[in-house]
């Protein structure tokens, strides 16, 4: 997160709050529950309620957390495929069968 707002009042008292929403945020992804990676929000602006028991961490960290979801819903998000490196040994005799089903089935490369 990273914070563009002018002059914003008490942005100092929420900061905790909203480190710790974007981190559950990204912990647990809006789309199917797994880390998020490369992403940045800009914070451009925030209105905060002038009375204190308002700005606790009860009321900010879901809120803040709901916003970096539905950010990155607006920005229509992508899976991406896992990559794995896997080593397989086997005997020989079905050595044929395993190279047809991960090369063909699976869109592998050796």
């Amino acid at each position: 997160m990273v914070d563009t707002t002018k002059a914003v009042q008490y942005l100092n008292e929420i900061k905790d709050s909203c480190v710790a929403a974007f981190q559950w945020a990204t912990k647990e992804g809006p789309t199917c529950e797994e880390n998020v990676r490369g992403c940045r929000f800009n914070i451009l602006d925030v209105v905060l309620h002038a009375d204190a028991i308002h700005r606790g961490g009860g009321q900010i960290i879901p809120t803040c957390r709901r916003v970096v979801y539905a950010s990155m819903m607006t920005a229509e998000p992508s899976l991406q495929e896992p990559v794995y490196l896997v080593e397989i040994q086997c005997p020989e005799s079905v050595s044929d069968y395993l190279l047809y089903f991960y090369l063909l089935e699976l869109n592998s490369t050796i």
